[in-house]
């Protein structure tokens, strides 16, 4: 196995898993005894992405007890230091430093950059200034590399951060995220747009909601719903959010609860315990869009009281008889329905905050769904009944919503021509209106200085459009759906409305990585995936590119893979 051209791929971090796993696959399929350090170096790599710090330090310190020094020591020794600060080790990341300063001028000159790239993102409380100084002669030769620049960049927009010259550590951060999009290396693409606006959330509110839209869109294209770094980026969208009262952070934390919930029992703890305060608060901002009656609490009552008064509204204007108003108000009746609460609030008009009653944000969006669906619905209809199932099957597959919608009734609506109004729940309204939202253009350069005046959101003004995070996802299954052969589309689909749920997982999972690795690049030929023979049939069948599909299938691992050439038999 050739080191250099290991570590050339190793250094994109964990987009570059699937590639790992083909290598794996094709060590163990040669010799795995003879490949066994460079495959356990691999496997140490995937256990400390999966945040297995223990059991990967176990293999790393067997693995350097047998291993000479070289090209596979100092790469293990990186990970090393890597998981050691992770754990705040300080004493053990001083002992390995001094290990890698020794061996530094014995490495190949490839291995040297990710040394220097590794030790600039160790925090500098671990150095003195003479160790410092030695990483700061290192860099000087090794940094014009891209992965190594921007992650040096990132490390001297950190710096800034703590001298609190916030604006100058975010122009560092637009600059590291502009290098490492080339490459591409989405860990820290989201690292940076997540840093500039966490950093600035208490400086400046309104500039740290710019970086929202790109974080939210690169989190959605890259990442998939169960992997463990999408929750601190979450974190960051939904507070800037709140702090901003951006209509988004109830869909922000709709989709943090969606995502906790895909995980086992054990992430899940660790989840919980380590974002307690956005999970604390989920209940108050996550709500479905059934038409069910509201409870009549407290909060709600005193809130309408309170506006009513403020207004002096006179009651025969609100639409709502005096008895049914007076009964709500006295606590009379438990339950309050959607209409008559709507016709109230239709005659009112305040500002929504975070602490406006939930069943009030959740009438005034199923509003904004109704408003633009009247629209929409018309323009639906006008696209061919193949460009209608494309689109919404799209639709579909990129929103949380999917798991309130009967495919298989829609479809057969569609075909029908009896698609009308009131045969759509707000689920399907929403999934129809989100196939014409349209993704806004990012400019970087413009993102602190194109920063928009405070906006107050009243129930009169106020719309919910696309997450962004929905929109990133969306641009990934367009890229599958372009491919998919047309003439077997409806078949397709039809397969797929036949598996259980957790076989249309699988398959989701393969869309979505599908398009994820659409443009992936720079990857040595005999690193590079081939189409496997089991997936060959469906690759041909469906006519979709070999190497996004190579790539996708070995995105699965273990049991994982053979389910999945399982489920596309029946395609």
């Amino acid at each position: 196995m050739n080191i250099k051209l290991l570590d050339k791929i190793v250094s994109k971090g964990q987009f570059i898993r699937p590639i790992l796993n083909y290598v794996v696959h094709y060590l163990e399929s040669d010799r795995s005894d003879k490949n066994k350090n460079i495959i356990n170096y691999i496997n140490v790599l995937k256990l400390k992405w999966d945040v297995k710090y223990d059991e990967a330090l176990e293999i790393i310190d067997e693995e350097l007890q047998k291993l000479k020094k070289g090209g596979l020591y100092c790469l293990i020794l990186i990970e090393k230091i890597d998981i050691l600060v992770k754990l705040s080790r300080n004493e053990e990341i001083k002992e390995v430093f001094n290990q890698l300063k020794e061996e530094f001028e014995k490495l190949p000159k490839y291995l040297r950059g990710i040394v220097v790239e590794n030790l600039k993102n160790v925090r500098e409380l671990n150095f003195d200034e003479k160790d410092l100084q030695t990483i700061r002669i290192w860099s000087e030769s090794y940094e014009n590399a891209p992965i190594t620049k921007g992650f040096i960049l990132l490390s001297r927009a950190r710096g800034k951060k703590n001298e609190e010259r916030y604006e100058e550590a975010v122009c560092l951060n637009i600059e590291a995220f502009k290098i490492l999009k080339t490459i591409p290396h989405p860990s820290g693409m989201v690292q940076a747009l997540n840093n500039s606006s966490w950093w600035l959330k208490d400086a400046n509110k309104e500039k740290a909601l710019a970086f929202i839209f790109p974080l939210g869109f690169y989190l959605g294209y890259y990442f998939h719903d169960d992997n463990l770094k999408v929750f601190n980026s979450l974190d960051t969208i939904f507070q800037v959010q709140k702090n901003n009262n951006d209509p988004l952070v109830y869909e922000s934390a709709f989709i943090f609860s969606k995502c906790l919930s895909q995980l086992n029992k054990a992430e899940g703890e660790s989840i919980k315990n380590t974002f307690k305060d956005i999970i604390n608060q989920l209940k108050y901002y996550v709500f479905n869009l059934d038409n069910n009656q509201h409870r009549s609490t407290p909060k709600l009552r005193d809130f309408i009281r309170k506006e009513i008064g403020k207004e002096k509204i006179p009651i025969d204007s609100m639409n709502v008889s005096e008895r049914t108003l007076k009964e709500f108000l006295s606590a009379k009746t438990k339950y309050i329905q959607p209409s008559t609460l709507r016709n109230i609030l239709d005659a009112l008009e305040f500002e929504i905050t975070t602490s406006t009653p939930i069943c009030i944000i959740k009438e005034l969006k199923k509003k904004d769904i109704d408003k633009k669906f009247e629209i929409n619905l018309e323009k639906f209809k006008n696209l061919s009944k193949e460009r209608q199932i494309s689109e919404f099957f799209t639709s579909y597959l990129v929103h949380y919503y999917k798991e309130e919608i009967d495919l298989k009734k829609i479809f057969k609506e569609i075909e029908d021509d009896s698609l009308i109004e009131e045969r759509c729940d707000y689920y399907t309204k929403e999934l129809i209106n989100s196939i014409f939202e349209r993704n806004q253009k990012i400019d970087f350069n413009s993102l602190l200085t194109n920063v928009q005046e405070p906006k107050i959101h009243t129930n009169k003004n106020i719309t919910f459009t696309d997450h962004p995070f929905y929109l990133g996802r969306k641009d990934v299954v367009k890229k599958f759906m372009k491919d998919l052969n047309k003439k077997n589309l409806k078949e397709f689909i039809e397969n797929y409305i036949s598996l259980d749920a957790s076989q249309k997982k699988i398959i989701e999972r393969f869309i979505m990585n599908y398009g994820r690795y659409y443009d992936l690049k720079d990857i040595p030929k005999e690193f590079t995936p081939k189409v496997p023979k089991e997936i060959d049939p469906f690759v041909k069948k469906y006519t979709l590119k070999r190497k996004p599909s190579a790539v996708s299938f070995y995105v699965f691992e273990g049991e994982e893979r053979g389910e999945f050439v399982e489920i596309i038999g029946n395609f």
